[in-house]
């Protein structure tokens, strides 16, 4: 009986090894919660170049909008553990989506296989603008007998908890104005129906004849390829928090523990894809190039809990 387990065990565990070996061994599904053409079409486009050479399989995209993002996350979490699903977001809109009750997994259930780009959230003027610099804005704001109009993302996006704390921070007198999505909050800068605007770097830069950034959200100077802007922190003498968007590849968190082999070639091969010419040359075409920024899955933890404390500090203001 003991010969009989010992050899169940020893098939079971050579089947293993060569469903490891030979993972992937179909196409990988990739959601993308938006529609397509947007930022996390086109990164995950570039990502796509060098992982499917390597990987030997092709990636599929499966288009999802809708509901924040909850559409397509259901769809993932309905597949199996086997590491055959993807999904891209960014850690912070996510982030956002389980504090405000959005999403209807958790970090306990949703985990990563590697950050792509980092894209920083900056503040936005339109070019014809009489803000000419952060400095001049904050100084308009807290003499304004009118408020300052902001527009954000969504009424719960990361955008619209920046434009609050830069509120509390800075004492200006502006109100924010939530629009459903990001280029309609942008498309109403460009139209100069609010004064500012509050959103990622890279998307912004689609529409650089009409907008330009004044001050970045974070605790480095930011690329300085399109507009060379001092961070808020170092021109207000605040301590305001890291509010970037990592673009992170993402899983079911269980298929750690139920298809480890798998995951762990999923990790391997997203970070030697990230490096490849080929990818690079496309994220170079996608204006995207200076913004690659390579993370592994415990530094995408790290940062879920990096924000969750910026969280709990300013969530009275959501």
């Amino acid at each position: 009986m003991k010969k009989l387990s010992l050899i169940i065990a020893l098939v079971l565990l050579s089947t293993s090894i060569s469903f490891a070996a030979d993972f992937p061994s179909k196409p990988i599904t990739h959601i993308v919660p938006a529609k397509a053409g947007g930022g996390f079409d086109r990164s995950s486009r570039v990502q796509a170049v060098g992982w499917e050479k390597i990987l030997g399989q092709p990636i599929t995209f499966d288009y999802s909008p809708g509901a924040s993002g909850a559409i397509g996350f259901g769809k993932m979490m309905a597949r199996p553990s086997d590491g055959y699903t993807t999904i891209m977001t960014t850690i912070a809109m996510y982030a956002m989506n389980v504090n405000t009750g959005v999403a209807k997994a958790g970090w306990d259930k949703v985990g990563f296989v590697g950050n792509l780009i980092t894209d920083p959230n900056v503040l936005l003027v339109h070019n014809d603008s009489p803000y000419k610099t952060i400095e001049e804005f904050i100084k308009a704001g807290k003499t304004a007998k009118k408020p300052l109009t902001i527009s954000t993302s969504h009424p719960k996006a990361v955008s619209t908890l920046a434009a609050k704390i830069l509120i509390e921070l800075t004492g200006i007198n502006a109100k924010v104005v939530p629009f459903d999505g990001g280029s309609k909050a942008r498309n109403a800068l460009a139209g100069k129906q609010v004064d500012a605007c509050i959103g990622p770097y890279f998307s912004a830069s689609s529409k650089k004849e009409f907008i330009k950034a004044l001050a970045s959200f974070t605790n480095k100077k930011v690329y300085s390829g399109l507009w060379d802007i001092p961070t808020l922190t170092e021109a207000t003498g605040k301590n305001f928090p890291n509010l970037v968007e990592p673009f992170a590849f993402m899983i079911k968190r269980d298929v750690m523990q139920k298809s480890p082999e798998n995951y762990n070639k999923l990790v391997t091969t997203f970070k030697e894809a990230v490096s490849l010419p080929s990818t690079l040359e496309f994220a170079e075409q996608q204006g995207m190039a200076p913004f690659i920024d390579y993370w592994t899955p415990e530094e995408c933890d790290a940062y879920v809990q990096e924000f969750q404390s910026v969280w709990e500090e300013y969530k009275h203001l959501m």
